[in-house]
């Protein structure tokens, strides 16, 4: 009896364990670029390749190049090359970190350090101009009393004693605030283009580069296999 006992729990725990390991096979933990573990992602997550050390290399030092001749960049930026044959540049951004993706395919189509430059240039100037935008203020919200357009005092008059005007009161005080709300907007942010030509004079590149490297930026936005991969969603 004693030993159909320990028959019977050796079986249980030995399922326990295949139910354990089964588990783990149902995810993995990324790793991190600044050397720390990242959280456990979804099996479906694929880590990119890495890039030979050649190209991971000049694609750092020119990003370091563009980034430190251009200091009201307030966003900290890091530059990683992926080991993918074909073209494709992207960007994520956690906190106050942005992260530039390229493969290394793109990297090697650009032939010189200008072509590199105006590529991550370009993609910089996305990942600043999506800031702008957030950083945006935006105008007051119209009353909805206005938007019913529903009386709130007497306007009219009457029966109830003369009009005191509370509706004319409140939509000339909304038009004030509105307009001077509208006023101390700042100006919208200027296209990516126009923030990478200046992201590459500042630099020390032609900003006509940028004109060169466009049919290679068109095909690179053809591309979205690896950040599907990355991000979990393909």
């Amino acid at each position: 009896m004693k030993a159909c006992m320990t028959l019977l729990l050796s079986g249980l725990l030995l399922a326990a364990a295949g139910c354990l390991s089964d588990d783990k096979k149902l995810t993995t933990v990324s790793a991190n670029s600044f050397g720390k573990v990242g959280r456990t992602q979804p099996a479906s997550f694929k880590q990119a390749p890495p890039a030979t050390q050649e190209t991971a290399l000049r694609v750092d030092r020119v990003g370091k190049q563009i980034v430190n001749a251009n200091p009201r960049i307030n966003q900290k930026v890091v530059f990683l090359t992926l080991g993918v044959s074909h073209e494709e540049i992207f960007h994520q951004t956690q906190k106050d970190v942005s992260t530039i993706y390229i493969t290394e395919g793109l990297a090697k189509q650009c032939k010189s350090d200008g072509e590199l430059a105006a590529v991550l240039s370009q993609e910089l100037g996305k990942v600043t101009a999506e800031q702008m935008v957030q950083a945006r203020p935006t105008r007051p919200p119209i009353p909805a009393s206005l938007l019913l357009n529903s009386p709130i005092g007497n306007d009219i008059g009457g029966t109830f004693g003369s009009a005191d005007r509370t509706n004319d009161m409140i939509a000339a005080r909304f038009e004030k605030e509105w307009q001077q709300g509208r006023q101390a907007l700042p100006a919208p942010p200027p296209p990516p283009e126009t923030l990478a030509r200046a992201y590459l004079s500042h630099a020390g590149f032609d900003p006509q580069i940028l004109d060169t490297v466009q049919p290679l930026l068109r095909k690179a936005d053809k591309q979205s296999s690896v950040e599907l991969s990355m991000t979990g969603k393909n």
